[in-house]
């Protein structure tokens, strides 16, 4: 594994894209606000929650009952999602949008910045357009586990893997008689999961990361 920057910076809340670990108190929820509203308790949270969301995170435990660990993301391009603390960031990200709109960042927190081919993301970016959908998938392509991006746009769908830092075509049962036949192994089990607008918003400008990356130190993870 390449090593990855990792230390602490400020994060814009719209970088924000996911939580991490799935998590029976929250759920899939479709907003941030939902994810509070149905998901965070806030039992124990003091005053003293608020200044934590207000000042440089670092490694300062989260002054609640239960909490472990420290606030750690991890990103990739300009897209962040939580790597422990999923509670404590989703009312943050709430806080800070509702009494700081005009500063909405999170102030020092760790991050896991991965390596990311820049072409490839503005490749996958091209492929944006009104009405289109992306979604994505892992599984046997020619014999070999790839990663699968699917466009699909009034009906008609695009495939494509993910293969040496490139996005190559290949064909979708969906695609009648094109160059591009070449069939995806037992597609049909495969579990596809829908890329949002706002992660490929985020993938497209990681323009934060960039300004703040000599901050950071290079480290090699298992």
């Amino acid at each position: 594994m390449p090593p990855v920057l990792y230390g602490f910076i400020d994060v814009p809340i719209q970088a924000v894209v996911a939580l991490g670990r799935a998590d029976g108190l929250l759920g899939n929820r479709d907003t941030w606000r939902t994810v509070v509203n149905k998901g965070v308790h806030g039992r124990g949270w003091t005053h003293g929650v608020f200044d934590y969301f207000d000042s440089d995170i670092l490694d300062r435990p989260f002054p609640a009952e239960g909490a472990r660990g420290i606030l750690e993301l991890s990103c990739v391009g300009g897209a962040a999602t939580c790597a422990n603390g999923n509670h404590r960031l989703a009312g943050a990200l709430a806080w800070i949008a509702s009494t700081r709109p005009h500063d909405p960042v999170l102030r020092k927190v760790l991050i896991r910045a991965a390596p990311v081919r820049r072409n490839l993301v503005a490749s996958i970016l091209k492929l944006r357009s009104w009405g289109a959908k992306f979604a994505c998938a892992m599984g046997l392509v020619e014999g070999r586990h790839e990663t699968v991006l699917r466009v699909t746009r009034g009906g008609i769908a695009r495939t494509y893997c993910v293969h040496g830092g490139a996005l190559e075509r290949r064909y979708d049962w969906r695609e009648r008689y094109t160059p591009w036949r070449r069939p995806l192994d037992h597609e049909g089990s495969w579990h596809w999961w829908a890329i949002p607008d706002s992660v490929l918003d985020a993938w497209s400008d990681s323009s934060w990361l960039d300004r703040q990356a000599g901050s950071l130190s290079e480290r090699e993870f298992a």
